[in-house]
């Protein structure tokens, strides 16, 4: 049976599993960070930090913010791209009544103007993914937290963030706060199944038994886009051999077909001694993202090829950390993410979210640098490094050729 059918004999109108950061989409609220956020308001603490390994729900946080308001607060603006300083002004100011948006000013007095239309009403900005953002954006946003008492500032990101927000001179004395976001448990992420399956039209948790949703549940080491990875691949299976009951025992046949290398676990052996397993597995490379083992490099654009010629240099569309990233690359053949990592002093989650995104994974980061020759970087298979066998990277022969006629 075709999944289209499956999803119709169980009511539904699509799959609950999609991934999607769409506010439409049921979740269920953190109450213990948001509680944390709301006295961190309550306290004054304006500048507060957010991190979380991938796939944990930085974002679905960011939508409940914006969904259910922290007390005291009248305004939230989330930002979920890598907006210019003059796009956020538009945004925050589009979020005012019509009668105070009618203002003009430039970059410099924009806090001053703002902060006499907020009055004593305060003012919440998320801003995700905001390990990637612009030396000059933040340079910017200090000001602005510097000029505008009311406003709140959120910065949501992986591992390492911190790090750099305190790195940043602008933000050093000026960061309230660290919060960072726990493993949901078990009935969190049963209720994340039935809210979803419920909202695209389903009864209860069906086709799963208590006991299929239970492992299925278990099977994803608290990490949300495991369970939704992990969900599909149940519904997948279940559609291809039409079974309307998934018990543990299918549940768990279903999932052993997904590679052992992806399968995360709470901890691993490294070097003798126990560690948390997101300090030392490359998570990035996510069952149903990366299918290949390498890439195979696609001939470069030419009227990109010719604007780069002609004197454009690329380098100035990727962030500070992207760029460090090439350079290293440049001084080495390949390098692993763990490689990378040391070097840097970067987190190695935080340094395989950037390779996803030189590689011209990210459409959106594509489609918003079309300047740039992706993929900047390609994955050249596995080799052992530091003693075990990890996927390696290497900067694509355009790119070499583009940086060796500067």
């Amino acid at each position: 049976m075709n999944r289209e059918e499956y999803y119709k004999r169980l009511g539904w109108k699509k799959s609950p599993f999609i991934k999607s950061t769409s506010l439409e989409i049921p979740i269920i609220g953190r109450v213990d960070e948001f509680n944390e956020v709301c006295e961190c308001i309550g306290g004054w603490d304006r500048i507060m930090v957010v991190t979380a390994p991938i796939g944990y729900g930085k974002t679905t946080f960011m939508n409940q913010l914006v969904m259910d308001e922290p007390k005291g607060v009248k305004y939230v603006v989330a930002f979920n791209a890598y907006e210019s300083p003059e796009e956020v002004m538009g945004r925050l100011k589009a979020k005012l009544p019509l009668l105070k948006r009618l203002f003009k000013t430039d970059k410099t007095g924009f806090g001053e103007a703002l902060q006499r239309r907020l009055g004593e009403d305060k003012m919440l900005l998320l801003f995700d993914e905001a390990q990637d953002y612009q030396e000059d954006l933040f340079k910017w946003l200090r000001t602005l937290n510097d000029r505008t008492d009311n406003l709140f500032m959120m910065f949501l990101g992986l591992q390492g963030l911190d790090d750099k927000i305190t790195s940043e001179a602008s933000f050093r004395d000026r960061k309230s706060k660290s919060i960072r976001l726990k493993p949901l448990d078990i009935e969190d992420l049963e209720e994340i199944v039935r809210e979803r399956i419920m909202w695209c039209g389903g009864k209860d948790i069906a086709p799963y038994t208590v006991g299929g949703l239970k492992r299925l549940c278990e099977s994803c080491s608290h990490i949300p886009r495991q369970l939704l990875e992990n969900g599909q691949k149940v519904i997948e299976e279940c559609a291809a051999n039409e079974v309307f009951s998934a018990d543990e025992n299918f549940v768990e046949q279903a999932l052993g077909k997904v590679s052992h290398e992806h399968v995360r676990k709470p901890y691993a052996k490294v070097d003798g001694g126990d560690k948390p397993h997101d300090e030392v597995l490359e998570a990035v490379e996510i069952v149903g993202e990366d299918e290949s083992d390498d890439d195979v490099e696609p001939k470069a654009d030419a009227a990109v090829l010719k604007a780069l010629e002609s004197g454009y240099n690329f380098m100035n569309d990727l962030s500070p950390t992207q760029q460090d990233i090439v350079k290293l690359l440049l001084e080495k053949e390949s390098l692993s993410i763990t490689e990378l990592s040391e070097p840097m002093k970067k987190d190695i989650r935080s340094i395989g979210s950037l390779i996803r995104k030189l590689r011209g994974l990210n459409k959106m980061e594509v489609a918003r640098k079309p300047n740039v020759p992706y993929p900047v970087i390609v994955r050249k298979g596995k080799e052992v490094r530091m003693g075990r066998l990890q996927y390696v990277y290497s900067l694509s022969d355009t790119v070499r050729r583009i940086i060796a006629k500067k």
